[in-house]
């Protein structure tokens, strides 16, 4: 595993990506006709620029709310994020990623058009969860970048996706170990139960004592009140949630919230870089 990605993408060794969940898309329950694309495109731009002026290291595009989720996404979800995201693409100053929810072949298709550089997804084991099974295949996912011409796009793998339970009960650090063996993940995200749900600190040092050598990130939960607790262990953090006006969910990003984070984060960054 190359460690070094981290730094030389982000350009720093503890990495904060920011998350722009994108508004219902076409085919979406809660798509809004009237406001049609062009409310999900403003959308996503004010919060593109929200996250790049409070100062985060990267973006991460994902079709949060197109709830509830799907095992594979639509055809047309896929368009609609690519549009979203080829709408903004010269707004866009920093290094990002995509996320196709619980569709990681989607995600990697999407990328290959988009331009992005990395994505989260559940690539090892076969997991119960609140929309039915989820199983992994990270051997296609591996061969379909490659079959795209991205070798160098990222795959960052859930040591527990969200919301989600081994299947045969057993202990997701080991069973991760044949995985990291053999696929080498460009990194391990550890998540809480849903969005915004803080990771257990003891469990990313776990997995950190199991695979010293990983690309670690707590991929939900990190507010400026426990960042300081997360980066002494973690190489990043993904990041939704807590940047959010009042802090909730659904609410659109607080640029004010954002920097008050990332000065933080500066702060601490002195003890790291």
């Amino acid at each position: 595993m190359d460690k070094n990605w981290i730094e030389e993408t982000f350009k720093t060794k503890k990495a904060i990506i920011g998350l722009v969940h994108m508004q219902p898309l076409p085919g979406d329950p809660y798509y809004d006709q009237e406001g049609g694309m062009q409310k999900v495109v403003d959308m996503a731009r004010a919060d593109v620029l929200a996250l790049q002026e409070g100062g985060v290291d990267g973006l991460l595009f994902t079709n949060e709310f197109s709830t509830p989720y799907m095992a594979k996404v639509e055809f047309e979800t896929v368009a609609a994020m690519a549009y979203v995201m080829g709408a903004l693409r010269a707004e866009i100053k920093l290094p990002y990623g995509n996320d196709c929810i619980s569709d990681d072949m989607a995600s990697i298709s999407l990328a290959a058009a988009s331009g992005a550089l990395f994505t989260r997804g559940v690539y090892h084991g076969t997991w119960a969860t609140s929309s039915g099974f989820c199983d992994s295949n990270g051997g296609g996912a591996v061969r379909l970048k490659h079959n795209l011409g991205i070798d160098d796009f990222k795959l960052i793998h859930y040591l527990i996706p969200e919301s989600a339970a081994d299947v045969g009960g057993r202990d997701p650090i080991a069973i991760m170990k044949p995985t990291y063996f053999l696929n080498q993940p460009d990194g391990i995200a550890v998540a809480g139960m849903v969005a915004g749900q803080k990771v257990d600190v003891s469990t990313l040092k776990t997995c950190r004592e199991a695979y010293p050598d990983a690309v670690l990130f707590a991929a939900t939960g990190v507010k400026i009140d426990n960042v300081q607790d997360y980066l002494a262990v973690v190489d990043g953090a993904f990041v939704g949630t807590s940047f959010k006006k009042e802090g909730k969910f659904r609410n659109q990003i607080d640029g004010e919230r954002v920097k008050a984070f990332m000065d933080k984060v500066k702060e601490l960054r002195k003890i790291y870089d």
